[in-house]
């Protein structure tokens, strides 16, 4: 069963049309909240070579079981996203429920969506409000 809650993780669907196994690791940076119920959500992608990444929250192997090579976080793809549309997402297995972030790490992701250049104002917004800080 997959809750949305902070520090849940989750892997979605984000190749092309034609490699729907490929997926990223997201991970929830807030609760469920609001009317709608909606969290914001930030992917992880592995640094690769000779591209540019975001060097505000970096993630190495150990960080979580997912991630297997240098990876960041990608702040500029951060969503806010529904929590029935995640949970019934796992529900049927277009996603998959992964362990959840430790404290110490999740705290590095949060602290990078804060200090990120490629923060949209309205996620900053999002996450300030859902929060607190």
């Amino acid at each position: 069963m997959f809750f949305v809650v902070k520090r849940a993780t989750l892997l979605i669907t984000s190749g092309p049309p034609t490699d729907l196994d490929r997926k990223h690791l997201f991970v929830c940076l807030t609760d469920a909240v609001g009317n709608v119920s909606e969290t914001l959500i930030v992917s992880v992608s592995s640094v690769k070579p000779r591209l540019p990444i975001d060097e505000s929250c970096r993630l190495f192997p150990g960080d979580h079981p997912f991630i297997k090579h240098d990876s960041f976080i990608d702040y500029r793809n951060a969503r806010i996203s529904k929590a029935d549309t995640l949970m019934n997402g796992v529900k049927v297995g277009v996603m998959v429920a992964m362990e959840p972030l430790e404290t110490a790490v999740f705290a590095r992701v949060c602290y990078g969506l804060e200090k990120s250049p490629f923060t949209a104002a309205k996620h900053l917004l999002f996450y300030r409000d859902a929060t607190g800080h």
